[in-house]
Parts: C-alpha cells; structure tokens; sequence
C-alpha cells in the first residue's frame, strides 16, 4: 500500500484527533516521519530527539543479526519535535521516548489504568489504527504503508536510492526489487 502525502497526513490526523494521551499519535508521527519500523521506533530513547538539529537518531533494525548498537540521523520537520515534546519533559536521557498506558481488568468489561509501559508489539496499535484509517477514508491501510511510502516519496523526490536504503535501514537490492 503506497499512500500520496495527503492520505498519510489525514491518518496521522485522524489517529490524534481520537489520542487523549497522545501516545499513539506519536508513535504513529514517527512511523510516518521516518519510514521506520516499529521495532527501531519503539526502542528510541529520549536522547534520541535531537531538537536543536530536527534530527531523530533511528535505532538500526536487529532484522535477527548481532549488530552493535548504531544510529542513523534521519531529518525530521519542527512539527515532529514539537509533537515528540510532551515525551520529552522531565524524563531521564535513557527512558525509553514512546511508552503507553497498560490496564487491569478489575470486573466484568472494567479496566483500570495500572502504569505506563514501552511499546512492546504492532498489534497493541492495531485496534485505534484501524479506526482512525476508516475515519480518514482509508479502512484496510495498515501501518506499514507508512514505511512504504515513505521510501516511494524518497525516490520520487530523486534521492540517490544508496541514500534512500541507508535512511530507511535497509539495502539497495531491496529498494530496486520492491519499489525499482
């Protein structure tokens, strides 16, 4: 699934619009803003929102290999250093950036907030993902048509496609095969 920008900006619409706390509109302006995965988006640390050069320092994909911790500088815009603010305040460098609530069930359909807690799976997203696509017209996107189209947009922008493998951590084989 390839969404034009328009699209992709009316989910990261509709996902705020339905987000009290925001901690899905911020994972999901990542995701949009980086052509991340989850996986890399979810282990960013505080540290990792570099405001003053509007830069995220993305994890490197673990894709099941023993890698040494390293990070990519992607360039994000203002509008993602202020949404990523709130996360930032009064919170230690190495707190993981993107946490959520976590609930107990305490009676028959009554849940109670019990503690905020990192990300752990894409299926913790899917339930106010899927209602927020079909709020902003799009029922049956999933989230990782953001990470595709991020990397469709970096090409039609005509990125080196060396430049648009390295940002989105992956290869330049991989990028001529699914988007050549």
């Amino acid at each position: 699934q390839i969404l034009c920008d328009e699209q992709v900006r009316s989910i990261v619409a509709a996902v705020k619009a339905a987000d009290e706390d925001g901690d899905l509109s911020r994972l999901v302006t990542l995701l949009a803003a980086t052509g991340a995965r989850f996986s890399q988006v979810v282990r960013l640390q505080v540290q990792d929102v570099q405001a003053e050069p509007s830069r995220i320092m993305m994890p490197c994909s673990r894709k099941g290999r023993e890698r040494i911790d390293s990070f990519t500088p992607i360039p994000v815009g203002e509008d993602v250093i202020n949404e990523l603010a709130p996360a930032l305040d009064g919170r230690e460098p190495i707190d993981r950036l993107l946490v959520r609530w976590r609930y107990k069930q305490v009676g028959v359909g009554k849940w109670v907030r019990v503690s905020r807690a990192p990300w752990q799976a894409p299926a913790e997203m899917l339930r106010p993902w899927h209602r927020a696509c079909e709020a902003a017209g799009l029922k049956g996107t999933v989230p990782y048509a953001l990470r595709h189209s991020s990397i469709v947009r970096a090409i039609r922008l005509g990125l080196p496609v060396r430049l648009v493998a390295a940002l989105h951590d992956t290869s330049v084989v991989m990028i001529e095969r699914h988007y050549g």
